[in-house]
């Protein structure tokens, strides 16, 4: 068997791999006397074919965030 015939019979019997959509965490930028200051962060997430937006809390750490944000990801799917 010829390795191009070979190469395309193991391609064909590989799975599909599952689509995971991009996550992307945007911050919310505001201009000051003091240079732009970062006034909070939203994440988009594709829930069921439908975008969810979800803000950080005013007293909330970045990290904390990310965590519920990986959280509500894994748990809708």
């Amino acid at each position: 068997m010829k390795f191009k015939s070979r190469l395309d019979r193991l391609e064909a019997m590989r799975a599909e791999a599952p689509w995971v959509p991009p996550l992307f965490f945007h911050s919310v930028v505001e201009p000051s006397e003091n240079g732009p200051r970062e006034v909070g962060d939203f994440a988009k997430i594709y829930v069921e074919g439908k975008e969810l937006m979800i803000w950080r809390g005013d007293n909330e750490k970045h990290e904390s965030f990310e965590n519920r944000v990986m959280g509500t990801r894994v748990r809708t799917h």
